[in-house]
């Protein structure tokens, strides 16, 4: 495991971007441990990984869920509608 300070990851980055696929890279704040450099993997989905640590993204969907669902038909009538060109635009 390497141990470093904020302003060595901030001046090295990119070595350190490197190291954390083959060690553990965790970073110092003020002497003080705050954050792990954490490699992304060839399976990892980069919007789910961002998604899933994104407060008001889960606070969104958990209100979402509570309304009640759109019959398809609904859903599909709505999308027609405004998917209609306006008058005088043309594409």
């Amino acid at each position: 495991m390497k141990v470093i300070p904020l302003s060595e990851a901030k001046a090295r980055l990119s070595r350190y971007g490197q190291l954390c696929h083959d060690e553990p890279v965790v970073v110092t704040v003020n002497g003080k441990p705050s954050f792990q450099l954490v490699p992304l993997r060839e399976g990892d989905d980069l919007i789910d990984r961002l998604l899933q640590h994104h407060p008001g993204f889960r606070r969104l969907l958990r209100q979402r869920l509570r309304e009640p669902s759109v019959p398809p038909a609904e859903a599909f009538r709505r999308l027609a509608v405004e998917r209609r060109p306006r008058a005088g635009r043309s594409r």
